[in-house]
């Protein structure tokens, strides 16, 4: 199998077709259309056949993520999970990554084995919920000044992890390590909502359809800040709004309880995978 760049100007309808013939309900055929402009995308070829599909998207800080990753239902089980994702950690060593990151629903048993196979370690749980839109009915949550500043790592997952949920479209990739300089961007970009003892950082129109808020939640105890949530998306006219959040079983209970719902696609525990080339060596084949 060998290895191409999907070309954006004229693999986007090809790329849409191959998504849809592994998995007609694929959350990625959303997607795509903006993925396709990052120049990162790969396909494995056979003949002239596209077999597996992944992307390597480049966070900065040497850091990356791997995601998108896919092979033809009738070539699973036959290796090709094992070249593409080599090839991946080739193209990320030849642009100067050294820490990757890709998200595993817990129970892929497949694909936690290959991705720990190339030297991914497991490095924390989340789970991503849902929620509906309502009136705000206390303190509502309202954009920041620019010169707002959050002392960090603060509550949910950047006070359990040091890791950020960073945000669609302000850093290209999710949990990235805690800087003050996140918090500063977000401001600046409008992006980030406060309210006495509570903050968020958004991204509006996450999804299309329907009208998703990209939510990070920073600060804030979970029954007050899921209200204030709410609140937020009712005002910014969005149907409902979703946030990686911490798992465990009381947390996802509390969930539960507080009206969060499941996300369609994800299963309710998705397991973040790490892997550093400090800890590895070199990126590639794996050891």
């Amino acid at each position: 199998m060998r290895f191409q760049r999907v070309d954006p100007d004229r693999d986007l309808d090809r790329l849409r077709r191959f998504l849809s013939d592994s998995d007609p309900d694929d959350y990625l055929l959303e997607e795509v259309a903006e993925w396709i402009h990052d120049g990162r995308l790969w396909v494995g070829v056979e003949a002239s056949d596209w077999l597996a599909f992944g992307r390597l998207d480049d966070l900065g800080d040497r850091e990356g993520w791997v995601s998108g990753f896919r092979v033809a239902a009738p070539r699973r089980g036959h290796g090709l999970g094992g070249q593409l994702l080599d090839h991946l950690l080739a193209d990320a060593w030849s642009i100067g990554l050294t820490s990757l990151r890709a998200a595993i629903e817990v129970g892929n048993a497949a694909s936690s084995r290959l991705f720990a196979r190339f030297g991914f370690r497991p490095a924390m749980e989340v789970t991503l919920r849902c929620g509906r839109p309502q009136r705000a009915e206390a303190t509502p949550l309202r954009k920041a000044a620019a010169a707002t500043r959050l002392v960090g790592p603060v509550e949910w997952l950047p006070r359990l992890t040091g890791r950020a949920d960073v945000l669609p479209g302000t850093e290209g990739g999710r949990f990235g390590r805690w800087r003050p300089a996140l918090v500063e961007r977000w401001a600046k970009e409008g992006k980030l909502y406060v309210a006495p003892g509570l903050a968020v950082a958004v991204q509006m129109d996450w999804w299309k359809s329907p009208r998703t808020l990209w939510v990070n939640p920073l600060q804030g105890e979970p029954a007050t800040l899921v209200s204030a949530v709410a609140g937020l998306a009712h005002a910014l006219e969005h149907e409902q709004w979703q946030a990686f959040l911490p798992s465990t079983e009381d947390a996802r209970a509390q969930y539960d309880r507080l009206g969060l719902f499941r996300h369609p696609f994800w299963g309710d525990r998705v397991q973040i995978f790490e892997r550093d080339e400090r800890l590895e060596g070199s990126l590639g084949t794996p050891k």
